[in-house]
């Protein structure tokens, strides 16, 4: 029981240090109430409008009286999945090189003479595209499709020599090789117009299981709650904690002192999270509740040991900042994790503001995560143990100020 008294006693002089701050706190309070969830919302509506894009013009030459550009305008134009970021016309060579030059035209493709004969037969002439120097993305993106389709065409022809040389060991009666030509170009044509369902299309969610304003408003509260760590400096700085000293020879340990700062940063930290979360998720309730205590109580462990690394209220914002602006990079906070390069992707988990926002969003009715739980609370022991051994040295060393 005296040991109770004691650290109730020190827990509510550290509240009452911290509470000198009361305008700070009204401030941070509105941030994490208002910011979060704006940001979520906004999010959703860049990620959901997408980008505008202005589709290319690709003019199709060949010689004179040849009407294959003519073909391919009617039938790639046709072909939706082209004619979003492609439009095909048909022009004589000049006329196509003069709008190229005014910038109406943003390649010109020459086909040779018998293009589709040669298809068809394998030698494959050569074609020329013509691109404007000072469009390179517009030139870029014509080349990867020009690959694209060379692929295809590759692909084809090797199904294409496959069923010649079947019919060359055993030719069917009746079937020429000039029709048999004819009609495996004919149906690798149809494949090919009709290629849109070989695929299957299938949506990725852009933020995983929750949805983009929660995911955004979770991340971000997150990351305000660990970057406070600024605000604990007082609690942890020499004058505060050089009492520990003359406590300890009265037989009085450091630990009660270490866990009145945690608690402190605790019950402080606590009216921060639980309206926002609140908030965020629509409804309060019990197990809301006891998310906001442990992401209060781990975000406090961590401001203790940036305020004990640290020898300055500075030192201590540049390292809670870093680190905290790190794990909501990692968690998919900045960009969303959809857009993150896999190897990044396969690492969120290690992000705090990963575990928080999933430990946050079990009791708003998307599923628990266990993992979330168990890596807060390893991680929250093992920052704990080398936060007391600081603080320990901090006591014993006899600091005036940081």
């Amino acid at each position: 029981m005296d040991t109770l008294r004691f650290f109730a006693i020190y827990l509510k002089l550290t509240l009452g240090r911290l509470c000198q701050q009361r305008w700070l706190l009204a401030g941070l309070a509105l941030l994490c109430l208002l910011l979060p969830l704006g940001a979520g919302r906004a999010a959703e509506v860049l990620l959901s409008q997408g980008v505008d894009f202005a589709p290319v013009t690709l003019a199709i030459t060949a010689p004179e009286g040849d009407a294959v550009p003519r073909q391919l305008e009617q039938y790639m134009g046709d072909m939706e999945d082209i004619a979003q970021y492609c439009r095909i016309v048909s022009m004589d060579e000049g006329a196509a090189l003069a709008a190229l030059a005014r910038g109406e035209v943003t390649a010109v493709l020459a086909l040779p003479e018998d293009f589709i004969r040669g298809v068809m037969w394998g030698t494959n002439p050569d074609l020329r595209l013509i691109v404007a120097g000072d469009r390179p993305l517009e030139s870029l993106l014509l080349l990867w499709v020009g690959q694209s389709a060379c692929d295809i065409l590759s692909a084809f022809q090797s199904g294409v020599y496959a069923v010649l040389d079947l019919y060359q060991e055993s030719p069917p009666p009746g079937l020429t090789r000039d029709q048999v030509v004819v009609d495996i170009n004919l149906r690798y044509i149809s494949l090919a117009l009709d290629r849109t369902g070989m695929f299957q299309t299938r949506e990725v969610p852009a933020a995983g299981a929750l949805p983009v304003p929660l995911h955004y408003a979770l991340a971000l509260l997150s990351y305000f709650a660990l970057s406070t760590a600024p605000l604990f400096v007082p609690v942890y700085s020499g004058d505060w904690v050089r009492p520990q000293r003359r406590l300890r020879a009265a037989g009085r340990g450091v630990l009660a002192g270490y866990l009145g700062g945690v608690a402190a940063g605790t019950v402080f930290l606590l009216p921060l999270l639980l309206p926002a979360l609140a908030l965020a998720g629509g409804r309060f309730s019990l197990p809301l509740a006891g998310a906001a205590l442990e992401m209060a109580l781990f975000c406090s462990i961590f401001s203790s040991l940036c305020c004990l690394v640290s020898r300055s209220a500075a030192g201590c914002g540049l390292l809670a900042f870093t680190v905290s602006l790190a794990a909501l990079a990692l968690a998919g906070g900045i960009v969303p994790p959809v857009l993150l390069p896999g190897p990044v992707r396969k690492l969120s988990w290690l992000s705090p503001i990963t575990w928080l926002s999933r430990l946050a969003a079990g009791p708003m009715g998307y599923a628990p995560s266990p993992s979330a739980l168990i890596c807060l609370t390893v991680s929250g022991a093992v920052l704990a143990v080398l936060a007391l051994a600081l603080y320990r040295r901090r006591a014993d060393s006899g600091e005036v100020g940081l």
